[in-house]
């Protein structure tokens, strides 16, 4: 995949963390991590047990407009924000597009 394509992913993922939060993406920076979202709806509840991951890999599935296996999401690489919330949005979206791109091997 490309740098175009890389992009095209992270812009996808910052459209699915917006949509969920109920803001512009624009608002999405690569810097801010999990926890700094948890101002915004569906994100107050990320590290929590309310939190839904499938919701979120359903949003990214939606701006990607493509469809993961269960078994692909079971060999996914990519850390859980939830339990991560540390993680930033630029270290998520890395690993996700590593793991999204390794798809292509198969």
């Amino acid at each position: 995949m490309s740098s175009n394509k890389q992009q095209e992913v992270a812009i996808a993922i910052r459209r699915a963390i917006a949509s969920l939060g109920n803001i512009e993406s624009e608002f999405i920076r690569a810097e801010v991590s999990f926890e700094e979202l948890d101002i915004l709806p569906f994100w107050n509840l990320c590290g929590e047990a309310g939190f839904n991951s499938t919701i979120f890999i359903e949003a990214i599935k939606s701006e990607l407009h493509v469809q993961f296996t269960e078994e692909q999401l079971k060999l996914s690489t990519v850390r859980d924000p939830d339990l991560n919330t540390h993680m930033k949005i630029s270290e998520f979206v890395n690993e996700f597009y590593h793991w999204y791109n390794s798809l292509s091997d198969y």
